[in-house]
């Protein structure tokens, strides 16, 4: 069948297809040439890992070209697939577009060794990913629409299109919520919908009917869309560059492209300058903070009116491959269940057989954990089907989940790779609590020890409150003995922090910086099984207490956590040491700070350079510099500092 009539049928059915091209490298590049021929367009090349091509774009850096919209792709991965950034390049085609999928030969059989899995095994080596790729391989062959040639058989042979002619519906849906936007005075408004739905479209109506508006977003270049529909009215400033300015000036509206891949700090900070403001974001988990955006700022109050946009835009509905990313990414919603009571639940080891023996199961377990924590994203799903040293517990009826646990291991590291990241030289992956015991408190020893880091905990909402989180807790707790303590880092508020104190967990350690997702302060706590685990508690809550004032006083005075004991506030041998390893080596001065201004108090008449004075009095970095070059003159600062203590300063006090 001629290839001009399959692209002009596709393009008039709003059809999108993916042809799989699997082989050896030379096949790969004279079938795709040969489909690049047959059917003329953009062609987009984004490749998980370099393959040598001069027009590839690497996933982790395409970003930029995914605010648009394009004719035809190719995905290579050969070596492996970023899961989020092939969603996203699926969802910029327009209707006719094919994606070209490179893999490997023989693909579906054996097990791809997989470079993206350096992102998210927390592993050192890349690893196979069978399971995945048997996924992949199974929503692959549910749909005929899709194309698959493999090196060694003949070209696959296309059939004419049954179905009817395609005429685009969403206009309605844009026209509705533009009407409405133009007859509110003030408020913030958020617009989410799957891609190719027109919500870049939508924004730039506004900007046209409506002007004076300033647009913004993550990239300029990403919206190209916006700017086409908004014409001479296009005006776009970076959001820091508004943040910067003391005058904001005067616009009708302040409209926000992929709200939820901007800090939700820096989004509630832009939405408190303007009167009126449109956040249009994607939400469905594969970019930026998305579920943390619906899960959190969405949630917050600030909302006056969240419309939605259904319909797509650029292709027809139920579109092949918009269904295959869905199924792909487990996206579509499993058949309703009746919740039942807590005590007729089960508690079991999820194992990832359960993807092919119990996929009803797997499948209900993955997407409670992603309505229900705003950090979960396709990296989970990868994680959940193939990554090793970790694990979840599930409170399941049948084949519906109600009550999920995921859990990591940490630790176990060499003593050398422990002091150097206590140093500040390394920063391997993985390790969450235990690195950050060493990097951000004094205590190395916490990469030497075993330990588990719960890593998900999620609730089905009508069952909260009546204990099933906690028997999830207690279960990994029973299971863990071989380890020395189990840890968590979470979002820090109030509620959450009284489960896990319910928990029997003690906090050791609050960030200095709101975490981009949530908006909150990153907690972390412990909960010892062992002696020396014990040991490592108290000594680790012991340092919290005493360093945790003076960190609050600078970097969060706005955060409580309550009653505060009364700590010894004298200058020790620990804060001497921890100074020689912020002169010498790179210890963050959010860490070594607390044991700077100890020093000060205790030897207030050392002399200490101009620099480190001024630290010491104010956060801001000094009129001129920058932070690098500041930290490297306050390491020099600290080091003729040391030199001035008396012999006796660095001995017990």
């Amino acid at each position: 069948m001629p290839s001009a009539f399959i692209a002009e049928q596709m393009r008039r059915k709003g059809l999108r297809r993916i042809c799989v091209i699997s082989g050896s490298p030379p096949f790969r590049d004279t079938a795709t040439q040969q489909w690049q021929s047959a059917f003329p367009g953009d062609w987009l090349r984004v490749t998980t890992a370099p393959a040598g091509h001069t027009d590839e774009h690497l996933a982790q850096r395409a970003r930029q070209f995914l605010g648009q919209e394009w004719l035809h792709a190719i995905y290579d991965a050969s070596q492996g697939l970023h899961l989020e950034t092939f969603a996203a390049l699926a969802g910029t085609l327009v209707a006719g577009s094919w994606l070209i999928l490179l893999l490997p030969e023989s693909s579906s059989q054996q097990p791809i060794i997989d470079v993206d899995s350096l992102r998210w095994a927390e592993c050192e080596q890349p690893i196979a990913t069978p399971i995945f790729y048997r996924h992949l391989w199974r929503q692959l062959l549910r749909d005929s629409n899709h194309l698959i040639w493999r090196e060694g058989e003949p070209r696959p042979q296309d059939r004419p299109l049954t179905m009817a002619d395609w005429t685009p519906q969403g206009g309605a849906q844009q026209q509705a919520i533009i009407e409405e936007l133009l007859c509110l005075p003030e408020g913030n408004c958020i617009v989410t919908a799957p891609r190719g739905r027109g919500k870049s479209a939508l924004g730039g109506m506004l900007a046209a009917l409506q002007p004076p508006c300033l647009i913004t977003g993550p990239a300029k270049v990403a919206t190209a869309v916006m700017a086409r529909h908004a014409g001479e009215h296009y005006h776009f400033r970076a959001p820091d560059a508004i943040l910067a300015a003391e005058d904001p000036g005067s616009w009708q509206w302040l409209i926000i492209d992929e709200a939820a891949s901007l800090p939700t700090p820096q989004l509630q900070a832009l939405i408190t300058r303007f009167p009126r403001c449109l956040l249009l974001t994607t939400t469905e988990g594969y970019e930026g903070t998305g579920q943390g955006f619906l899960l959190k700022f969405g949630a917050s109050g600030v909302v006056t009116k969240h419309f939605t946009l259904k319909t797509p835009q650029r292709y027809s509905v139920g579109d092949p491959l918009e269904s295959f990313i869905e199924r792909l990414l487990v996206l579509r919603d499993l058949p309703s269940s009746t919740v039942t009571r807590s005590p007729s639940l089960t508690l079991r080891a999820y194992q990832p057989a359960d993807w092919s023996q119990y996929p009803t199961l797997a499948t209900s377990t993955f997407q409670l954990l992603q309505a229900a924590h705003y950090r979960t994203t396709p990296v989970d799903l990868r994680r959940m089907m193939d990554a090793p040293h970790c694990g979840y517990w599930q409170m399941v009826e049948g084949e519906h989940c109600y009550g999920a646990l995921g859990w990591v291991e940490e630790g176990e590291q060499s003593a050398e790779l422990a002091h150097a990241v206590w140093r500040g030289e390394r920063r391997p992956r993985g390790n969450l609590v235990a690195q950050s015991l060493a990097a951000h408190s004094r205590f190395p020893e916490a990469m030497l020890l075993a330990s588990r880091r719960i890593s998900r905990l999620a609730v089905s909402q009508p069952l909260r409150r009546e204990g099933i989180g906690s028997r999830l807790v207690h279960a990994l707790r029973e299971n863990s003995q071989d380890k020395d303590f189990l840890s968590v880092s979470f979002g820090y508020t109030p509620e959450l922090w009284h489960f896990w104190q319910r928990c029997g967990f003690q906090m050791v350690r609050m960030g200095t910086q709101r975490e981009a997702s949530s908006g909150c302060y990153a907690a972390m706590a412990i909960y010892p099984l062992t002696p020396a685990g014990q040991q490592l508690c108290k000594q680790a809550v012991a340092h919290f207490h005493r360093d945790w004032p003076i960190q609050q006083a600078r970097y969060s005075p706005e955060l409580s956590l309550g009653e505060w004991p009364s700590e010894d506030a004298l200058f020790s041998q620990q804060d001497y040491e921890e100074l020689v390893g912020f002169a010498q080596a790179h210890r963050p001065l959010s860490v070594s700070f607390p044991a700077l201004w100890r020093a000060q108090q205790r030897y207030p008449h050392v002399e200490c350079g101009q620099y480190l004075q001024h630290c010491l009095q104010r956060s801001q970095l000094p009129a001129g510099w920058s932070r690098k070059l500041w930290l490297l003159q306050l390491r020099r600062e600290t080091a003729d500092f040391l030199t001035l203590l008396p012999e006796s300063s660095g001995q017990p006090t």
